[in-house]
């Protein structure tokens, strides 16, 4: 299945998703670097991640990504010899809200919302 058209099929889940539950904090985000800091805070702090071990955003360009969200991977500082990866994950940041989601690539879908663990 191409990306088009999961992106035409997905497209009524990602509405009801991300309209749920908008917090009263939630701030819209303007730009791809601010939905890289935002993502790398919440992925941070849900997983107790430090985050000086957050390196960089990897994005998907805008023409390949839902509208209203910045998708990109979050790649750790990690380093190696012979194969290795420094992916810590793919995330969805909502332009209108500054929320943050797993990003599910394989289904090229919103998954859950990422939340601080107490």
């Amino acid at each position: 299945m191409n990306r088009e058209l999961i992106a035409i099929m997905a497209a009524p889940l990602l509405a009801v998703g991300a309209a749920s539950a908008v917090p009263a904090s939630a701030r819209p985000v303007g730009s791809a670097q601010a939905a890289c800091t935002i993502a790398k805070a919440r992925m941070s702090a849900q997983s107790h991640f430090p985050l000086s071990r957050i390196a960089l955003c990897d994005f998907i360009p805008a023409a390949d990504s839902p509208r209203g969200f910045y998708v990109l991977a979050l790649q750790s500082t990690r380093r190696c010899e012979g194969i290795c990866s420094t992916n810590l994950g793919w995330f969805a940041v909502q332009k209108s809200s500054g929320r943050v989601f797993d990003w599910n690539v394989a289904q090229w879908q919103l998954g859950p919302e990422l939340r601080p663990r107490p």
